[in-house]
């Protein structure tokens, strides 16, 4: 099992990772977590504190770096990172902030989009500066993962 897990650099520190705990702990062992890095600055907070998570509980990690090719150069290359990364998983959580939902404009919401035009089961969640956690859409049509996904 591949879960590509991707929250928006806006997201309060910590608080996000708290809801994943019980959600990371109940994958089966051999799962994979996929998370976004880009080729020259260091993963977000968010991203970091979901691969310390899974450095704890013993859950194989991948880091999703764009690939720069001669056909692929700039905002594409981040682009198809992230297409890549949601055709490679079984399942999709989104973090971002509540203000992103409402404006759609992040590159985290965009995977939304992503996830939806691949046919790939997502889960959305914003995450508030107090902590507190909404879930603002999912798509499963066959509810595989509605009972392993979080609850906000």
């Amino acid at each position: 099992m591949k879960v590509a897990i991707a929250g928006s650099r806006r997201l309060p520190a910590g608080q996000a990772p708290r809801l994943l705990i019980r959600f990371l702990a109940a994958l089966p062992a051999d799962a994979t977590i996929l998370l976004r890095k880009g080729i020259f600055i260091d993963p977000g907070r968010f991203e970091q504190d979901v691969a310390n998570l899974c450095a704890i509980l013993h859950l194989n990690q991948e880091w999703c770096i764009p690939e720069v090719t001669a056909e692929t150069t700039g905002r594409a290359v981040v682009y198809h990172r992230d297409m890549s990364m949601v055709e490679r998983a079984d399942l999709v959580l989104l973090f971002f902030s509540p203000e992103e939902a409402v404006s759609g404009y992040s590159g985290t919401a965009h995977l939304m989009d992503k996830a939806l035009d691949a046919d790939r089961p997502v889960y959305a969640y914003t995450v508030a500066d107090d902590g507190k956690v909404a879930r603002v859409g999912e798509y499963d049509p066959e509810h595989f993962y509605a009972d392993l996904a979080p609850f906000a």
